[in-house]
């Protein structure tokens, strides 16, 4: 499990649903201007395929960094291109707007435009891997040092966290916080029971949780040094950790390091 680009920053959602509606306005009007369709149906036609392709290129964050083969990855773009021609033509169909030889005629216009999208899609899921502003250029006993020094001195480590929800107020001691996660301007607390909410950053954790059981291997992910199983590798410089649970944790490199560091490995 690793938190998607899109959920984990307001911005990132935002301006990804901005860019939508961009394309589905420019993609109407080539499909208008070089498609031969009506006004009303180009939009309509736009709106399905751009729909389908923002639908795949957001389930596709879920599984960005852990598919390596080229193979693999030419295969899963021709499938959405197959899966957004697939749309537009039943809707043509539905709407018996056109025949099947004047669909053929802007295949060549669906697929550059289709394709394109993809490979900017890719590009930018590729550059927001490995863009770590938290920890990147940080080796592992630097960010040590910086993590511990941003603590007061007269300022012990938590022991407990508290989260209150509504008029309840939960106690998660540290042994059972398994990892957490940033989601916005909230963090989630992962544990055996449940998950927890609270109005906090990761900064906060990451500077008053102890650094001896708490590691920061994502700009968006801290994990308890006891509950993980397994480090692996897939691919040039993209790890995964994988805790006792089953769940998979994606590390940036900057986090890796840290990780040996502090399990003297």
């Amino acid at each position: 499990m690793q938190t998607h680009p899109f959920i984990e920053s307001v911005i990132n959602r935002v301006v990804g649903i901005t860019l939508a509606v961009v394309v589905w306005m420019v993609y109407s009007w080539l499909l208008f201007c070089y498609g031969g369709e009506e006004i009303w149906m180009a939009c309509l036609d736009g709106m399905v395929s751009v729909g389908l392709l923002a639908v795949a290129g957001f389930l596709y964050g879920y599984i960005d960094g852990t598919i390596h083969a080229l193979q693999i990855q030419i295969a899963l773009a021709v499938l959405v291109q197959a899966i957004s021609l697939a749309g537009a033509f039943e809707l043509q169909v539905l709407l018996e707007q056109r025949s099947g030889g004047d669909f053929m005629d802007s295949v060549s216009l669906r697929l550059v435009f289709g394709v394109l999208c993809w490979i900017i899609l890719l590009q930018w899921y590729r550059m927001n891997r490995t863009n770590e502003p938290d920890l990147k250029d940080i080796s592992g006993i630097e960010a040590n040092k910086v993590q511990e020094d941003a603590v007061p001195a007269d300022e012990t480590f938590l022991d407990r966290v508290s989260v209150k929800d509504g008029s309840r107020i939960h106690i998660i001691h540290l042994g059972e916080l398994l990892y957490l996660q940033a989601g916005g301007d909230y963090v989630t607390l992962f544990t055996p029971g449940g998950q927890y909410v609270k109005e906090q950053t990761m900064k906060y954790f990451e500077t008053h949780l102890p650094p001896a059981l708490f590691v920061r291997i994502h700009r968006s992910c801290i994990v308890n040094t006891e509950q993980i199983l397994r480090v692996e590798l897939f691919g040039k410089e993209n790890y995964q950790v994988r805790l006792k649970n089953g769940v998979c944790l994606r590390a940036s490199n900057a986090g890796y390091k840290l990780l040996k560091e502090r399990l003297s490995l």
